[in-house]
């Protein structure tokens, strides 16, 4: 049973408890007129049923928010790992084309060096 169910029950419990003190001791002051006062915990009695039914009814809405809760809060976890993923490849992109385009600037300046190493030594020779 769910704690708003318990407190619910409980509740009933206590004014049920109370109600029937209170008719009680209006029989003994009242003597033959407790039609009057009999209708009305009827009445009492049927008010807070009533409301123990709706506030069942809310634990259970409230439940089922909870549930819808924790479904929104596993599917942004997803959401937020498939987003690092992709930025993570983003960036895994950009930084191979930058390795890239470094091996090729290295590799002008390599056959540059050399070129001129070349050249000076048949100069020189």
């Amino acid at each position: 049973m769910s704690k708003s169910g318990f407190f619910t029950l409980v509740l009933t419990v206590i004014c049920l408890s109370v109600l029937m003190s209170l008719e009680a001791d209006a029989q003994s002051t009242t003597g033959e007129a407790n039609s009057c006062s009999s209708y009305s915990l009827e009445e009492v009695v049927n008010l807070v049923e009533r409301i123990a039914s709706v506030q069942q009814e809310k634990a259970r809405e409230i439940a089922d928010m909870k549930e819808l809760q924790t479904e929104i809060k596993e599917q942004l976890a997803v959401n937020s790992s498939v987003l690092r993923e992709e930025s993570r490849m983003i960036t895994g992109t950009s930084k191979s084309c930058e390795c890239q385009a470094a091996e090729q600037s290295k590799q002008a300046l390599v056959s540059a060096l050399v070129s001129e190493f070349v050249s000076f030594h048949t100069a020189h020779i």
